[in-house]
């Protein structure tokens, strides 16, 4: 991604389900990043419930926005392990549900070991997808409030996509969740969607409102995946 963003003003949530669009090199991982306090802004200020965010601390803003990279890391260690990682003392309780949330929890548990299984070297030992899952149960595991996911699907067959889907509509309930998708069924499930195009908003509005720009429709997103239609907030 560039490393710029032309001045953009935008008001995301409270709750609901958030796209970013945009081709590579738009700024759509840039403004995750931004919005997590992993860049500073040079310009401009990003808010968190009317507070600047510069004024908090990286283990106040790790509590409250949850980030997905686009590139998962595994940590050599258990599954368990890097689940916990947040958040070392979290109990088995907290781990299951994350990793429920996640659709991790059934894979996990046809593993001989579960949660005690290693993750070898960076993940080697499991697919893309089931690597994401955990990684996406770590995010999780302290329940932020705010979700920041880059391409969180991108590994994901589509059974798995729409099943995460319903996971993360249900949470839309009461957090606000950004991503950053190309994926149709993702993109019909949103409630809001901003289009990028190199550093400069080009687009914000609902669902129904962007889907035309961006040369698809409600119902031929949710056959490309299996989803189905959804009103839009």
């Amino acid at each position: 991604e560039r490393d710029q963003l032309q001045a953009l003003t935008v008001q995301i949530g409270p709750f609901g389900l958030h796209a970013i669009v945009g081709a590579n090199g738009s700024g759509k991982t840039t403004l995750l990043k931004l919005l997590r306090g992993l860049y500073p802004a040079m310009s401009g200020r990003v808010l968190l419930e009317g507070g600047d965010i510069a004024q908090y601390g990286q283990s106040d803003l790790a509590r409250w926005l949850g980030y997905l990279p686009q590139q998962v890391q595994l940590v050599s260690g258990s599954i368990r392990d890097n689940i916990a990682l947040a958040d070392p003392a979290a109990t088995d309780e907290m781990i299951i549900r994350a990793a429920k949330l996640a659709n991790a929890h059934d894979f996990v548990m046809n593993l001989p070991d579960g949660y005690a299984t290693e993750v070898g070297e960076g993940g080697g030992r499991f697919s893309g997808g089931e690597r994401k899952r955990i990684a996406i149960a770590q995010v999780l595991l302290r329940d932020p409030p705010i979700l920041l996911l880059d391409e969180p699907t991108a590994d994901l067959d589509s059974l798995a996509e729409q099943a995460f889907l319903q996971n993360l509509r249900s949470l839309a309930t009461d957090h606000t969740v950004i991503m950053v998708t190309h994926s149709p069924p993702v993109l019909i499930q949103c409630n809001g969607i901003l289009v990028l195009e190199k550093g400069l908003l080009v687009a914000g509005g609902s669902a129904a409102q962007i889907l035309p720009k961006l040369g698809l429709n409600m119902s031929s997103a949710a056959k490309e995946g299996g989803g189905h239609d959804t009103k839009n907030a």
